[in-house]
């Protein structure tokens, strides 16, 4: 069993650099968060950090003994008497609520996408966070000489999953936030980077780019999100390289690795369910335990992911999501048969619920569906025919919107909704 100390002297003896320097622990950081009251086990609320200054105060937050929070704009209500560290350096104390029980083996709290129920607080453990560093080293290949750009917001898992894997192996980390798609491009054709860690849509964004130079990369690995066979492709043309699908969770970090559809679970991963040949619920049994989340009990090591998939003994074909309930208007909705529905249509590449109250009389709710390709509106709700329970609006798209992080975009498809609504369903 590691610990936080551990994952500390692990980065700082690998050899790495971050953003071009040697990683180091700032001293002063850590004198001004012991000051305000941090002790072992305390959490540290990392609000409004980016790139290189996020890496840096969590090892201090380490440093310190403590469990690092980092945030991207709002502060969840568990963690709003904690420590907290501001972008602009600014150390806010501990407040006299702010402990937070048995965080002994936790290494980082992460925040859900919020992108299929409200963001949950993750507790992710030191020896989550060690086992998941090797996964991504043996999957990837990793070597010394590499320099791993991660453009992404490193305040949410994969971001962070990727450039603290590449730090504890060894592996050096250039993570300029993404504010250029030309920037970052211009840096891996001049070979300042050998390896890209993306979003669809960053790497969608990349694709558009204009070649400026002869270099190669190593590799490229693309998560948080379905990869489509045309952006595969048109990145392969673009940078020579095939990408690499990520699979994982915030709750167990990154799990699969491969080259088409979910890929094949990293080293230490096992398949539990479905058996080989079949369709099921992908049930995975990992090397270290999942701590769940703040406030609940217990840890595991069998994990159910909420995916359906296909596995023929190799890569693991990614199905559909089994989705969780949803409740309109007090009663709860067969999500999954309205789902199961709309994709019997081919032209249908994904489904998404979603319950909004209405803009007149918030205390009502509706039942919305978008839909992304497929037919018009009126043949897709025919398909709907027989279906059991309240029957959803159907909203059609060419592509569902989703953030940087390649999860459903709920303010856009809000605004796809066209509200405010008047009336009823």
């Amino acid at each position: 069993m590691v610990d936080r100390g551990d994952l500390l002297d692990r980065v700082l003896t690998g050899g790495a650099e971050l953003d071009g320097n040697p990683v180091t622990v700032d001293a002063g950081l850590c004198v001004r968060l012991l000051d305000a009251g941090v002790r072992p086990a305390d959490v540290v609320v990392l609000h409004g950090l980016s790139g290189a200054s996020l890496v840096l105060a969590a090892l201090a937050v380490w440093e310190c003994d403590a469990v690092p929070a980092p945030v991207g704009t709002g502060v969840p209500v568990q963690l709003a008497a904690c420590a907290r560290l501001s972008g602009d350096g600014t150390v806010r104390p501990r407040g006299d609520a702010s402990v937070v029980a048995d965080l002994s083996s936790t290494a980082v709290l992460h925040l859900t996408s919020g992108s299929t129920d409200r963001p949950k607080v993750v507790r992710r453990g030191a020896d989550s966070v060690w086992c998941e560093a090797d996964g991504y080293c043996d999957g990837l290949a990793w070597r010394a000489d590499d320099r791993v750009a991660v453009p992404l917001p490193l305040a949410h898992s994969l971001g962070w999953g990727v450039a603290m894997s590449a730090l504890l192996s060894g592996v050096s980390v250039d993570a300029t936030p993404l504010v250029r798609a030309e920037s970052l491009a211009r840096r891996a054709d001049a070979g300042l980077v050998s390896m890209l860690a993306l979003t669809a849509p960053v790497a969608r964004l990349l694709v558009a780019t204009r070649r400026q130079g002869a270099a190669a990369l190593r590799a490229a690995v693309v998560g948080a999100g379905p990869v489509t066979d045309d952006l595969a492709t048109a990145f392969r043309d673009r940078f020579d390289v095939f990408l690499t699908r990520g699979y994982g969770s915030t709750e167990t970090g990154g799990t699969f690795l491969g080259a088409r559809h979910l890929g094949r679970p990293m080293s230490g991963v096992d398949i539990v369910e479905p058996a080989v040949g079949e369709r099921g619920e992908l049930v995975l049994r990992l090397p270290a335990p999942v701590e769940g989340y703040l406030g609940g009990h217990g840890s595991t090591r069998l994990w159910r992911t909420g995916d359906l998939v296909d596995w023929a003994g190799g890569e693991v074909r990614f199905v559909a999501r089994r989705l969780a309930n949803l409740r309109l208007n007090g009663r709860f909705l067969d999500t999954e048969q309205v789902d199961r529905m709309l994709r019997r249509n081919a032209e249908v590449t994904d489904v998404y619920p979603l319950v909004l109250p209405r803009a007149d009389t918030p205390e009502i709710e509706d039942f919305y569906v978008f839909v992304e390709g497929g037919p018009a509106e009126d043949e897709l709700r025919n398909s709907l025919d027989g279906c059991p329970g309240p029957l959803p609006r159907i909203v059609r798209c060419n592509r569902i919107p989703r953030t940087t992080l390649g999860k459903p975009d709920r303010s856009a498809l809000i605004a796809l909704v066209g509200r405010p609504r008047q009336g009823g369903a």
